[in-house]
């Protein structure tokens, strides 16, 4: 009776193992999956990530590759090269290579002189597009902040220019899920 007892506790115990090492591996694959999704919690929009910069307009390149708001290389800015450009009307748009669960963006616009940009950012999924940011006193980098969602593009629409010119003129663009 004994050893049929302790068998049949050692099954019991056998059987709650394992239920919770499955747990735990259903658990660590979830985060794995959310980690991925979330872009490993890095920036997403970089040109090593195979992102796509689409216009389709003529959109200008300040200084060819140097121009590229995707780069990760140091920044040689100034009023020649260093940024793209787009005029009044225009956008800069960035499709994904997939669709990441995104909630800040950060947008470095050319701040060489003292200007307030006319902007609004604009994140798409599928055929749903979301304004997360309207602004004339757009300034240096911009951070916008947002609910966690599905990401599959980025858009920075041109409305009026900025205060020297009619030109958006970035730098730089980010975008990531941040904790909160």
């Amino acid at each position: 009776m004994f050893v049929k007892t302790s068998f049949t506790l050692i099954i019991l115990f056998t059987i709650a193992y394992i239920q919770i090492t499955h747990q735990n591996c259903s658990s660590i694959n979830e985060k794995i999956q959310r980690s991925i999704i979330r872009g490993n919690y890095q920036n997403v929009l970089n040109q090593n990530q195979g992102n796509l910069i689409q216009s389709k307009n003529v959109i200008w390149f300040g200084g060819s590759i140097v121009g590229n708001f995707l780069r990760n290389a140091i920044y040689k800015v100034d009023g020649e090269i260093g940024f793209l450009f787009c005029s009044i009307g225009y956008s800069l748009k960035v499709d994904l290579l997939q669709k990441y669960e995104l909630n800040t963006v950060k947008i470095w616009l050319w701040n060489g002189d003292y200007r307030f940009y006319n902007i609004k950012v604009f994140i798409k999924l599928e055929n749903t597009e979301t304004k997360i940011y309207d602004s004339n006193q757009a300034q240096s980098i911009v951070t916008i902040k947002f609910p966690n969602q599905l990401v599959q593009s980025l858009r920075i629409y041109n409305t009026a220019g900025n205060t020297k010119d009619g030109g958006l003129q970035v730098i730089k663009v980010e975008a990531y899920d941040k904790f909160q």
